[in-house]
């Protein structure tokens, strides 16, 4: 092989390598066509690494008894306390439950600390809350009720399709079959 092609071929092959360290980055919206492409693999939704969209805030108003045993960070606002979740952008989460229009996602260890994710007009799977007022969104979370502000309510699911789609492939190779000869006595 000469430099020339020994060159282009070093050349083709930093390009593959920098091509695929960049997908790995990619995230994609979770729609219900993926869902659908997951499910028939079947692929378990438990097993799904999901990361959100948006910056997703919660916040809740704290008692000053309460200030000593909150979780979150506590902030002193305007003469309130207030315990702020903060869950950024791209948060890497579990699929804690599921159904064909929910998809419950913990961003963090513990018990009932799940956000719903329902699936929206566009087919995407976007947080919800009990309700909402104003752009902040009432949800349970861990032991109480907290807060989406505004800007949270834009979320939506999202995957890495590499992730999805890196499943065990058993392969193997036939050795191939030859005509046995026959023996006189077979004759």
């Amino acid at each position: 092989m000469n430099m020339k092609h020994l060159f282009r071929l070093f050349a083709f092959v930093l390009m593959l390598a920098v091509a695929g360290a960049c997908a790995t980055k990619k995230t994609v919206y979770f729609d219900q066509l993926i869902r659908q492409n997951v499910e028939s693999y079947d692929i378990q939704m438990t097993d799904i690494q999901f990361y959100n969209s948006k910056e997703i805030i919660l916040e809740r108003d704290l008692s000053y008894e309460e200030t000593k045993v909150a979780s979150g960070k506590i902030r002193f606002e305007n003469g309130r306390f207030i315990e702020r979740i903060i869950i950024k952008k791209e948060t890497p989460g579990v699929c804690e439950g599921f159904d064909n229009e929910v998809i419950d996602v913990a961003f963090e260890p513990g018990e009932n600390k799940v956000l719903k994710f329902v699936r929206d007009a566009q087919d995407k799977y976007r947080v919800s809350a009990i309700e909402w007022k104003n752009k902040y969104g009432k949800v349970a979370y861990d032991t109480t009720h907290y807060f989406i502000v505004p800007g949270g309510e834009k979320a939506i699911l999202k995957v890495k399709l590499e992730d999805i789609y890196k499943f065990d492939k058993k392969q193997r190779v036939a050795t191939g079959r030859t005509i046995q000869k026959k023996t006189s006595s077979e004759e």
